[in-house]
């Protein structure tokens, strides 16, 4: 994991201001960071994101191409995953020096995508037994400011929310064999639903309390982490203790009723997530709803009010929200 170095009086500056629910860049220990999310960056891919969540940036593109279903289940494709550390990201990346990291936020992805739930494998199947879809996800750290497993989830659903998979039709002759045609309409695609796919949100343990998108400076305080993989409807799938301190039951418990119900409309936290924001818009709560609104819905000129900032664009879209 990148880190930075603090001096002991830094670290005691940081966590005194944590237990008064005041962060260095004048965040409470609930809120999050500014996020922007552009899908659509990369053109020779299937579907393609970019993240920034403060300095942090993420970079995920998506291939699809045709492979051979596994054996224990022959009607369904399959995802893999590949995290590459970038050196610009941060010097401790040089050589082989991400190798791990990238390991270890890879088995985390390969984690939360392991159930049936979280995307209709059975979409990517296209003969049993013989063809399938297989979705590459590569995910390239561009620069790191701390919050990764955050940054990666949310790069990742929306990298799938663009991915377009063209459409196939397998054809059989007279004699058994079958041939495999493509559709050349590029409108003619089978888009994922990814309304299942879950986000991680990540609280830092430092001091007696705990803090949600956390800066490298802020993790350099933290000896426990705990990574909380939820989807947009509350059902958490994943659950796991990151950094060498541990976490007593109480905590565990008291970290999970953490509810960071944020408005992607105009940034205005609320409590419950039945509340609406001053502009009258649902509450959804980050960054898990930041990507289930439709582009589709929304008009060229864009939205301004208050701190968030929307707007929609040929080729992609962005999605700012902040406090």
């Amino acid at each position: 994991m990148a880190s930075v170095a603090l001096s002991e009086a830094e670290k005691v500056y940081i966590m005194h201001g944590v237990q008064e629910d005041l962060r260095v860049d004048g965040r409470g220990c609930e809120d999050y960071r500014c996020v922007e999310v552009e899908t659509d960056v990369v053109s020779n891919t299937s579907g393609s994101a970019r993240v920034k969540l403060g300095h942090t940036d993420i970079l995920v593109g998506v291939k699809a191409e045709m492979g051979m279903p596994k054996l224990e289940k022959p009607n369904e494709g399959y995802l893999e995953f590949f995290v590459d550390c970038s050196a610009n990201a941060t010097p401790e990346f040089e050589g082989r020096g991400g190798d791990d990291l990238g390991t270890e936020i890879a088995n985390t992805l390969y984690r939360i995508f392991n159930n049936k739930s979280s995307v209709d494998l059975k979409t990517l199947c296209i003969s049993a037994r013989e063809h399938c879809w297989v979705l590459y996800v590569d995910v390239l750290l561009l620069e790191c400011d701390g919050n990764l497993f955050d940054a990666i989830s949310i790069a990742v659903k929306a990298a799938l929310f663009n991915t377009r998979i063209p459409r196939v039709r397998v054809l059989e002759d007279e004699e058994g064999s079958k041939d495999i045609e493509l559709s050349d309409d590029p409108y003619d695609c089978i888009r994922l639903s990814v309304e299942n796919v879950p986000c991680i949100v990540t609280l830092c343990k430092i001091g007696y309390r705990h803090v949600v998108d956390a800066t490298l400076q802020e993790e350099a305080c933290s000896l426990a982490s705990l990574l909380v993989s939820v989807t947009s409807k509350g059902v958490v799938t994943c659950l796991r203790k990151v950094g060498k301190g541990s976490l007593d039951p109480e905590s565990i418990f008291e970290m999970m009723e953490v509810r960071p119900w944020f408005c992607g409309w105009c940034g205005d936290l609320a409590g419950t997530p039945a509340a609406s924001c001053p502009l009258g818009y649902t509450v959804g709560i980050l960054p898990i709803h930041i990507l289930d609104f439709k582009p589709g819905a929304w008009r060229t000129v864009g939205l301004s009010q208050g701190s968030a900032d929307l707007t929609r664009r040929v080729g992609g879209w962005r999605l700012w929200t902040g406090r």
